[in-house]
């Protein structure tokens, strides 16, 4: 399999994009932690008040100044987080998904086809005709041996007319079960599964 350089390329950019935002995901969440920390500690001191009866007002005038700044720092966190995102859709050197299927459709898948896949190819052409041919061959062999396989099981016949009892039938020369067929569950096998047929092993490059 060959590099793709276009697609790397877009990997790598796309990791690195991925990192920023991550970063500004971050400080949202951080933001968030930080707000809720404080709304939670100013809830706190009011269930204190009421179990203790402590004033506890310049605590509380002291958290929501802090929070009043949270909340702040969580809308500006959030805003920024947004401009991130839009930069990223937007920036003009980003690698789009509209190059990679042009940059795929006009080079690289007919490098591939071309180096890689013709090949393959060819040898299916080549195996496909030898094995027609093998089966030409097994019909001519066995229309060469027909006409004496014919006239011995004639023969064996009206001798068993003759010395009823023993008769012994002659076997032909070829039978349907010596012939290896390609089946459809051989061929499904392969497309669904990636799997050859019982008896044959996987070479590398296919069996050449």
């Amino acid at each position: 399999m060959r590099t793709w350089d276009l697609k790397e390329k877009f990997d790598r950019q796309d990791e690195q994009h991925n990192a920023v935002v991550a970063r500004y995901e971050a400080a949202v969440v951080a933001a968030g932690t930080q707000l809720q920390d404080l709304k939670t500690q100013k809830d706190a001191l009011i269930h204190d008040e009421f179990k203790t009866g402590a004033d506890r007002s310049k605590e509380k005038a002291k958290l929501s100044a802090q929070i009043e700044a949270a909340e702040k720092a969580l809308t500006a966190a959030e805003h920024e987080r947004g401009q991130a995102y839009e930069y990223r859709r937007t920036m003009d050197d980003r690698i789009s998904v509209r190059q990679l299927v042009l940059d795929w459709s006009d080079g690289f898948r007919s490098s591939v086809r071309s180096d890689e896949l013709q090949p393959v190819l060819d040898r299916l052409t080549k195996a496909r005709a030898a094995y027609y041919n093998a089966l030409l061959d097994v019909k001519d062999l066995e229309a060469a041996y027909e006409p004496t396989f014919q006239q011995l099981r004639d023969m064996a016949y009206n001798d068993n007319v003759n010395h009823p009892g023993d008769y012994r039938s002659p076997l032909p020369i070829i039978s349907n079960s010596d012939i290896p067929l390609i089946t459809r569950e051989d061929l499904l096998q392969i497309e669904n599964y990636r799997k050859l047929p019982n008896g044959i092993d996987r070479t590398t490059g296919g069996a050449r």
